[in-house]
């Protein structure tokens, strides 16, 4: 169970809040506003360099490396080593101890919820925000929907 966790828990799902938080942040939440916080803290604005990687070349890269990584593990199912052990006919022994078994079908869809567990709630609460705020609000405001 652990090497199920390993292999399928962390991986998908920080890059998926990784990309997700650079969008909110320098999209929704409004990238000078942002600066502007940072200034108020240290004194000083970021330099244009970070502000292009969080508002450009960090979720490009993030979502290629996001998309590719999904394609590699539809592609290639996950396996893990299972011990041989030895050959009681050839008592020198087998040249590999361990062998490469892919999981079944039920442990890829443990693995699957586990990394559909930490990602789900996002847009869900992001749709169910945008939701209240639109129809319940009395006065919604663009720019109230895009800042909580």
């Amino acid at each position: 169970i652990f090497v199920l966790w390993d292999t399928f828990s962390v991986a998908l799902p920080l890059l998926f809040i990784g990309v997700a938080e650079c969008i909110v942040v320098a999209w929704f939440y409004d990238l000078e506003k942002f600066s502007e916080d940072i200034e108020y803290m240290t004194g000083s604005q970021p330099h244009m360099y970070w502000k292009l990687c969080w508002k450009f070349i960090s979720p490009t890269l993030i979502t290629v490396i996001l998309v590719a990584s999904l394609i590699k593990q539809i592609l290639n199912p996950a396996e893990y080593s299972a011990y041989q052990g030895c050959d009681p006919l050839n008592p020198t022994g087998v040249k590999e101890w361990t062998r490469d078994v892919p999981f079944s079908w039920w442990a890829q869809i443990v693995g699957a919820t586990m990394v559909m567990l930490p990602v789900v709630p996002m847009p869900i609460l992001a749709a169910w925000h945008l939701v209240k705020k639109l129809f319940f609000d009395n006065d919604p405001n663009v720019e109230d929907i895009c800042v909580a």
